[in-house]
């Protein structure tokens, strides 16, 4: 419990730190990063070996500084996806799911970088406060109050934990879009109802693919708490949210 705090606070303060510089080449090499070390964590889920794989989500990911509008992200994002099918094709490969780390996790952070690059530092803080709020919202609302599974894919999650989470996700995140965000009441609620919804089962999706391959964790970057996906995961279903409602 302890430790998951520090390590909470800690990545918390740096984000703060990067969110109040706000410098953009910096945020891409951060963003590519992040997407480097999330798409190989996600490799060791999918049981995928070839980690030269990052390289081609890198690449596509290197054209999002030059896009246009907000909408062009879908453009790369269904050129790299036929890219790889047109390779698996051509390879007449055994394995379809090389075509998984590029949905989960590529997608989603093509998409914050996206939502970042248009809309700016306070909407990507707007969905990390969200997320934020209704995790641990879940966490301590269900070792106060949890009495019923959620689902099979986590265990440790309960019913009223959840509800909990996504309540005080929900009103803090709208709260936070009417104060720092140009939004309209309606647009904020539903946007921060549906993030702190989704939200929850990014963490329940991570969970499922956990669980199917048989591992503790998604990776060691963050010692005993994990890796990078096991602390995204609420984030990359959240912002599909976030982004289709915006966008």
């Amino acid at each position: 419990m302890k430790n998951r705090i520090i390590t909470g606070v800690s990545l918390f303060v740096v984000f703060l730190v990067v969110a109040l510089a706000d410098i953009f080449w910096l945020n891409f090499l951060i963003f590519g990063g992040i997407l480097a070390i999330s798409f190989l964590e996600s490799l060791k889920l999918f049981k995928i070996e070839q980690k030269s794989l990052v390289f081609i989500a890198l690449a596509f990911f290197a054209i999002l500084p030059f896009l246009g509008g907000i909408n062009d992200i879908f453009k790369v994002i269904l050129l790299n996806l036929i890219v790889i099918a047109s390779v698996l094709a051509y390879t007449k490969s055994d394995n379809i799911n090389f075509l998984l780390p590029f949905l989960y996790p590529t997608v989603p952070v093509f998409m914050m970088f996206a939502l970042y690059q248009n809309y700016g530092m306070a909407c990507l803080f707007w969905l990390i406060f969200t997320v934020i709020l209704s995790d641990s919202g879940a966490y301590f609302c269900g070792k106060a109050f949890g009495k019923h599974s959620f689902s099979a894919s986590s265990p440790n999650k309960t019913l009223e934990g959840v509800l909990g989470g996504f309540v005080l996700g929900s009103v803090l995140g709208s709260v936070f879009a009417l104060i720092f965000i140009d939004i309209d009441l309606i647009m904020a609620v539903f946007c921060s109802v549906l993030v702190s919804l989704l939200g929850v089962f990014g963490d329940l999706f991570e969970s499922y693919l956990k669980r199917r391959a048989d591992v503790k964790d998604s990776g060691t970057l963050l010692g005993e708490q994990g890796g990078l996906l096991d602390r995204m995961d609420g984030y990359l279903f959240g912002v599909v949210a976030m982004f289709l409602v915006l966008a």
